[in-house]
């Protein structure tokens, strides 16, 4: 089966095991928002990047798809926890106001840090016991539910997620580090040693924090 929307945590089926091809929109939608992915996690040129969702969109409204369309926006979002951005809701209450979607409802509620409200039984099976140690409220056991977190992407955005709703973690900056890095995602691993610096400035590890700046020096030219 093919998979769509380009993260594990929206997987959507959008052809079954039948002959028949997919439709063109579809492939089409699919290779954009894939690319906008890659682009906004690596760090490409905003107006590139931005041309690529704008695509993917308008693939999607060539047929009306309103859930497909708001797990679109829900993506972006999504991206913009795993790289420390601000939230920008951009089109998605419009949609969801169109055609409320419990699921996609209840990953908006996930992304905005309001994990008291979020139905465990709709949320991706990746990110439940994760969510049950935030709500709880376990640092340790925080940490340790987004390592066991097999798709990197995914992992990221619970790392995000963690540093909008709670205080400074060192052992969470490694993980969320590690992980840019081993994927080669350039603008999330230099958002993520960022906080890392900072958090050894804060804590008084100079020569930690002095390492962490010679690193994000190197990369960033």
């Amino acid at each position: 089966m093919k998979k769509t929307l380009g993260l594990l945590f929206l997987l959507l089926v959008i052809a079954g095991c039948s002959s028949k091809p997919a439709p063109v929109w579809i492939d089409a939608g699919y290779q954009q928002l894939e690319t906008f992915k890659r682009d906004f996690l690596t760090g490409r040129p905003p107006l590139v990047t931005e041309l690529h969702f704008k695509m993917a969109t308008e693939e999607i409204k060539k047929s009306g798809d309103l859930d497909l369309l708001g797990k679109a926006w829900l993506t972006r979002m999504a991206l913009q926890v795993a790289v420390l951005e601000e939230i920008a809701d951009g089109e998605y209450e419009k949609i969801a106001a169109a055609l409320p979607v419990p699921a996609n409802r209840n990953f908006y509620l996930f992304l905005t840090g309001k994990s008291g409200m979020v139905d465990d039984a709709l949320l991706p099976a990746q990110y439940r016991p994760f969510l049950k140690a935030l709500q709880n409220g376990d640092t340790v056991v925080i940490v340790r539910r987004i390592t066991e977190i097999n798709d990197p992407l995914s992992r990221l955005i619970a790392a995000g997620l963690v540093v909008r709703s709670g205080p400074e973690n060192g052992p969470l900056f490694q993980v969320a580090v590690e992980t840019a890095s081993q994927n080669g995602w350039k603008r999330t691993l230099i958002a993520w040693l960022e906080r890392l610096r900072l958090y050894h400035e804060k804590s008084g590890e100079v020569a930690k924090a002095a390492t962490v700046r010679q690193r994000l020096d190197l990369i960033s030219k």
